[in-house]
Parts: C-alpha cells; structure tokens; sequence
C-alpha cells in the first residue's frame, strides 16, 4: 500500500525477495507464459505474506537463465504456510504440463541487509547535486 514522504508515494516493500529463474523449451513459452501469468501468479498473490512479483525476460547476459521472476514476500514465512502447501496440493493440468517444460531452475531466498526496513530512495535530488559538483 503507498505511504505518502516527502511528497513523493512510496510503496509498501516487504524484507524478503524470492528470486526464480528459468529456462523453458522455446517452443513451449507462450504456454509457460500464459500459465505463469494467469494462473501461478495470481495463485500465489492469495497467499498472505506475499506482497508482489514482478517478471523479467532476458535481454542480454551470460550465465543466467531466460526467464526471471522477483517476489516480495514480508518474510520467509508465507512459503511454509498452510495456504502455500495446499496450493501445491491443487490439482492443474496446465501447470503439470508446463512444469515439463522447464528445462532449467534456479531459486533464492534472500533478506534485505540494506536499508533496514523499506527501500533507499532519493527524491530530494540531493545526489544530483553531488555529482554535478
């Protein structure tokens, strides 16, 4: 939810991001997409204590995978919960088949180390100031 500093909206962050990376048969990636999309997603986004994702195709790199998600999640905790389990549970023909797909995984969990709490972010154009010194 955005909090109002300085004149500027700033939105709600959480203290924990779950990355996901993958690689996918290319023949099959709008159906990746589309169960990515319409059906993980929003899944997921039910369960409290996950506050966004954002997805991410690759545009340039080495060593990393094509596809990219980025979770906000409050804490490690949501991905323990009852409500994570029983999704996992739900039955999904979709999701069955395009996990087959899915050539190549990766996955982190990491806590925020910097600021403390919220994000770091200059509106005061004090940074701007320094470097045109």
């Amino acid at each position: 939810m955005p909090r109002q500093s300085n004149k500027h909206p700033s939105q709600h962050t959480g203290g924990t991001i779950l990355v996901v990376m993958m690689e996918v048969d290319p023949e099959h990636e709008e159906e990746f997409n589309r169960w990515y999309n319409e059906e993980h997603l929003p899944e997921r986004l039910e369960i409290p204590g996950y506050i966004s994702a954002r997805r991410f195709k690759l545009e340039e790199g080495e060593g990393v995978l094509k596809y990219l998600c980025i979770w906000e999640l409050e804490d490690a905790s949501p991905l323990q919960s009852e409500e994570y389990k029983a999704q996992q549970l739900r039955p999904s023909e979709l999701r069955d088949r395009v996990h087959g797909y899915i050539k190549r995984r990766a996955r982190g969990l990491y806590k925020q180390i910097y600021p403390p709490a919220g994000a770091f972010e200059d509106h005061s154009g004090f940074y701007l100031e320094l470097v045109r010194r």
